[in-house]
This record gives C-alpha cells, structure tokens and sequence, in this order.
C-alpha cells in the first residue's frame, strides 16, 4: 500500500486536472499521488514538509510538487479558528508518464525528460517568474479543452525555463500507509508542542515505538534527527517572530521553545548565516 494516497478526482476526456481549493484551511495530512501538482497559494500561510524540507509558504508562492513524494502544506493555527482567514490556491495535476509517452508522437517534449526527473525535488518557482505562469494559469482555467491542452503545454515550458529553488535533493518517494501515518502524527504533534520542552521518549509514544527505534525510524525516513527537524520548526517560526513582531530576541527564543538564549543565538547563526539581530534588521 501506498502512504496516505491522495486520489485526484479523473475527469473524463482529459490528460490534466484543474482543482481549485477554497477551505477554512488547506488538507492537513501527509499525502501522495502519482501526478505532478504544480499549485499557485493565492491566500493562505504555514508551514510546508515535502520529503526532508520544512519551510513557509505565503500568498503568491508557486510550487511544483513532484509525483508520489509525500508532503503536506499545513496551515497556521489561525486557520484552524472558527473566524478563520480562509485560504485559496489553484492546482494542476498532471502523470509525468504522459509527457514520456507524448515524445512517441511529439520529438520534442524529449526536452522536458531532465525537466521531470528534476521535479521530483519540489520546486519553488522564483517570484520573478511568478507573474507570467500565474496569468497561464489563470487562462487555463478559463479555455476551453483543446485550447487548454495547449496552453499547459506553454506552462510547463514556462515553469522549466524559470528560475527556482530545489526543495529537497533525495526525497523519500512512495513511502508504505502506516509509516506515512506515524509520520504524520509526529509532524502533527511536533507543529503543535514546538513552544514547550519535548523529551524523546515523549514523541517515541506518540508512534507507539520506544526512544532507539524511534530515531531510527525518524532519520530513516526524514534524512535528519528528531531534534533537528525540532529546530528546524523552531527557527522557522522564529524567523516569522522576527520579521513581523516586535518582541525581543529573548522573547522570541523562549516564545518559540528555545529555554537558553545562547542556546538560541548559536542555532540561529547556524541555519540562517546570521544572528537573529542582523536577520531582524535585513527583513
């Protein structure tokens, strides 16, 4: 079995899926499918896990999400309120094997074989190149069918020549249902404890495994230790804090679940190549 499937409604006589979603917040759990999901966030913030990355997404971002890499885009907690913002994003979903055996009959989408094989990394379009596939997209979803087949076309020639930040550089691909729900309950947990001290043993019993077998199974499947994804959370949520309140660092370091301040400023220059002093005054 496949971890946490995620099936992509077929829509008959067509080799893409147009999906628009408009939600109190976006699908929470960890998932997967077969096809490659290029999506526009329109309105909505949070916290994005594909394979061994965790970072922000925003409105305006544009990703490519690469076909069977687990991934969730988790909103922020007020979206889970009941005078929630709302969130919006606009989605196409298309199986990369159709491309592959469109090169039978069209010699030149040979050019987009390296293209796909990239793709499985996750990518971040570069806001530079946002406005021009964003407005592709918004045509898309206007044309009609045989128009449309074109104008995707045009798209993904667009998201291949466009710069872009690669997610992850090995992702973990088609990870079995059980240990895409472990997983899922650990992220899930991790996002809503980051604040306070977590202990090993403690989110061990949230999967039902002892402390070893559980850093095992974690750097197994994440590439990295428990207690570096912790900080990774820690320092991203930290780095929002910066940017956009005014409280101290000191503040800000135990608001986010670092208990030393030192401790906090270390980890901080370790990631981020700056201070948090010197990240605050270049945000």
């Amino acid at each position: 079995m496949k971890a946490l499937p995620f099936k992509i409604p077929k829509v008959e006589n067509s080799s893409f899926h147009l999906q628009i979603d408009e939600e109190p917040y976006f699908y929470d759990k960890l998932h997967q499918h077969p096809e490659l999901q290029l999506v526009w966030i329109v309105k909505g913030e949070g916290t994005l896990i594909y394979g061994d990355y965790l970072g922000e997404f925003r409105p305006g971002e544009i990703y490519l999400i690469g076909s069977n890499v687990p991934h969730v885009f988790r909103s922020k907690a007020e979206y889970y309120l009941p005078e929630t913002p709302g969130v919006l994003a606009k989605a196409i979903f298309f199986k990369p094997e159709l491309i592959l055996k469109g090169q039978q009959v069209f010699p030149e989408l040979a050019d987009l074989t390296n293209f796909l094989t990239e793709a499985d990394k996750g990518l971040k379009i570069d806001p530079t190149n946002g406005q021009s596939i964003t407005g592709l997209l918004e045509d898309i979803f206007r044309a009609s069918a045989l128009s449309r087949l074109g104008k995707i076309l045009t798209l993904i020639d667009e998201v291949q020549k466009a710069q872009y930040l690669t997610l992850s550089q090995w992702p973990q691909k088609s990870i079995k249902e059980n240990q895409g729900r472990r997983l899922d309950d650990v992220f899930k947990f991790t996002l809503e404890n980051y604040q306070r001290p977590i202990q090993l043993e403690e989110v061990a019993e949230v999967v039902h495994m002892n402390k070893a077998a559980f850093c095992r199974y974690f750097k197994q499947h994440t590439r990295k230790t428990y207690l570096n994804f912790l900080n990774e959370i820690r320092l991203q949520k930290a780095s929002e804090l910066l940017k956009t309140s005014e409280l101290s660092v000191a503040q800000i370091a135990y608001e986010v679940g670092f208990n030393n301040l030192s401790n906090f400023n270390r980890t901080f220059k370790l990631v981020t190549n700056s201070t948090p002093t010197e990240y605050r005054m270049n945000s």
